[in-house]
């Protein structure tokens, strides 16, 4: 069998497909820090974007390549730009200390709302996403990419002494 660029395209879009859709299936679990408990990222949502994002560029930039076309530099900028941009997008760990729900991004500055603060909990999409209102003006919300959504709001509603909202 040739293994053409269409086919290898074609292949690597299931293969992404296939782990977000597991990537959501999968409960994750937090764990105990010093600071409280940790809510991060379930670690194949993570390996998906870190094998989908330089996929999806390798697949543009491959035709070009084996052309010996010359890459523009607005491509390259381009590939720069949404690659900083979906760094900036993660979702952060969510950690429930003693005192407060905090969010904590790699890029972008931490969230963070003190219990006696909570305006509301609500969860959605079958509670796999539970959103947070602070009196701040901050929300912080735990997705389904994150560990333990079941733990979580349990977690949540015992320190908070808030009732969950659907």
């Amino acid at each position: 069998m040739h293994l053409d660029l269409h086919t290898l395209q074609i292949a690597a879009m299931v293969v992404v497909f296939a782990l977000i859709y597991v990537a959501r299936a999968t409960k994750g679990a937090s764990r105990q820090t010093p600071d409280g408990i940790a809510y991060p990222l379930k670690p194949l949502v993570v390996l998906s974007r870190a094998i989908a994002l330089p996929l999806y560029f390798l697949l543009f930039a491959y035709p070009l390549w084996i052309s010996r076309q010359s890459i523009p530099a607005w491509l390259l900028l381009l590939i720069f730009v949404v690659t900083l941009f979906a760094l900036f997008q993660l979702p952060g760990t969510i950690m429930l200390t003693p005192a407060a729900v905090t969010q904590r991004f790699w890029l972008r500055a931490s969230k963070s709302i003190p219990y006696s603060e909570i305006l509301g909990i609500s969860a959605s999409r079958s509670g796999s996403v539970t959103r947070i209102l602070g009196a701040n003006r901050i929300a912080i919300t735990h997705t389904f990419n994150h560990a333990a959504s079941a733990d979580f709001r349990t977690n949540l509603a015992r320190l908070s002494g808030k009732q969950l909202s659907t």
